[in-house]
């Protein structure tokens, strides 16, 4: 027996509502922008028309320029889109001085560099040379002379012998504020409680520990700017230490 299948005569055959017309529009066109961007993104990611053939590294003082190039030498070749900051900053690991980048990308083939560089706060004597060191006693530079930088030399205590004292005292250094830096000729401690500086003037300043750097710090620049009262001898010895009761004598 045969059914047969042809519609029914009798049976309307009512339009789509628009509503639903208007939506199966969208997500078509939904559907066609995600694949466009999609390949859009595989061209941008995979494409040699991006590929990295010029970096450009700036913004260093004490890191070697070359070293740097050399470094990031592995990233030709590489499209622009592929190089995050990270991917930088690894390469850069081994240069001490370096410690972050801002990375832009320069369409078609460029990669500019922004070196952000740690800060020294001290020379240490190495041999024939000097080394700048950063807060932590973290080594980021050698240089010829010990007035390459306007820095103040450690002295008596030895980073490799007594690692936490040393620290202790590029720590101290490191809060003392940057126009009062160029001015101290040497700091150096016998325990992480007894750090002293030396200003260029003759000064001593007895900072003892390394807590309450800032203030310490503010404390120090405040009694250098006053200067001493008409009528009185210089403060030979500027005490620090309990910043909240500084003392001069």
């Amino acid at each position: 027996m045969n059914v047969s299948t042809l519609p029914d005569p009798d049976v309307l055959s009512l339009p789509e509502p628009p509503g639903r017309r208007t939506r199966r529009r969208v997500l078509w066109w939904a559907g066609g922008v995600l694949a466009a961007l999609a390949a859009l993104v595989v061209v941008l990611l995979f494409s040699p028309l991006l590929a990295i053939t010029s970096i450009e590294v700036r913004g260093n003082d004490l890191a070697d320029t070359t070293a740097l190039q050399e470094a990031l030498a592995p990233l030709e070749g590489t499209p622009l889109p592929r190089v995050s900051p990270s991917t930088v900053r690894e390469l850069l690991a081994g240069q001490p001085a370096v410690e972050d980048v801002v990375v832009q990308a320069e369409a078609p083939s460029t990669l500019k560099v922004e070196i952000i560089e740690y800060q020294p706060v001290a020379l240490v004597a190495a041999g024939k040379r000097f080394d700048l060191v950063g807060e932590g006693g973290r080594r980021l530079a050698s240089v010829a002379k010990r007035d390459a930088a306007e820095l103040p030399l450690i002295s008596g205590v030895s980073p490799d012998e007594a690692p936490e004292v040393f620290d202790t005292v590029t720590r101290a250094l490191a809060a003392v504020p940057a126009d009062v830096l160029t001015q101290l000729e040497s700091a150096g401690a016998r325990t992480i409680d007894s750090v002293e500086l030396r200003l260029a003037s003759g000064q001593t300043v007895v900072w003892g520990n390394d807590e309450d750097g800032a203030q310490k710090g503010q404390v120090l620049a405040a009694l250098l700017a006053a200067g001493t009262p008409e009528g009185q001898d210089e403060a030979k010895v500027i005490d620090v230490s309990s910043p909240d009761h500084p003392v001069t004598r």
